[in-house]
């Protein structure tokens, strides 16, 4: 009984975690979709828990926009557990949805692609593999190689990960 109530608040902690990531991506690619000049940027690493979440910007998303963000958290629903109604509002904090839509696709075409070939893949996994995803989106492959510690898996799944996302990395960038 004691062992399910530890893997159950484990569980929970993991999930806040996702969910904080989540934000914290969002939210730091709002900022970065107004910064034009990125190669000029400093690059440091500050704590998740010092960021906040930025204002509304759009009172309202279109109907094609909000296809893309249902696919987006259909793609991850299983290791981001937040509804469609807050990842809507996530997207309303942007700048320009259109891009960060854009980003938070390929990041789900990356994720599914891995998945199609790795249908016994657990949950610990799966989340393991949304957030290298999400590394990606923000970080170099040799900078997360560098500085990330995979446990589940292994360098070739690393590699074909890698291999799926096609898009430039955009760290986030705090004002």
């Amino acid at each position: 009984m004691q062992s399910l109530k530890i893997e159950e608040n484990m569980n929970l902690i993991f999930n806040k975690q996702f969910v904080t990531l989540s934000l914290i991506a969002i939210f730091g690619l709002t900022i970065l979709s107004c910064n034009t000049d990125n190669k000029s940027t400093n690059n440091e690493t500050m704590n998740v828990n010092d960021l906040t979440l930025g204002p509304v910007v759009h009172d309202t998303l279109n109907n094609d926009q909000i296809e893309k963000i249902t696919k987006i958290q259909i793609a991850f629903s299983e290791v981001d557990p937040i509804t469609l109604e807050e990842t809507i509002s996530n997207f309303k904090r942007d700048q320009n949805p259109d891009n960060e839509i854009a980003i938070w696709l390929a990041m789900a075409r990356a994720y599914e692609k891995f998945m199609l070939t790795h249908k016994e893949t657990n949950l610990e996994k799966k989340k393991e593999v949304f957030q290298l995803v999400l590394m990606r989106s923000m970080d170099d492959e040799k900078t997360i190689l560098a500085k990330a510690n995979f446990t589940l898996l292994n360098n070739e799944e690393i590699a074909e990960i890698f291999s799926y996302y096609n898009f430039e990395a955009k760290p986030i960038a705090v004002k």
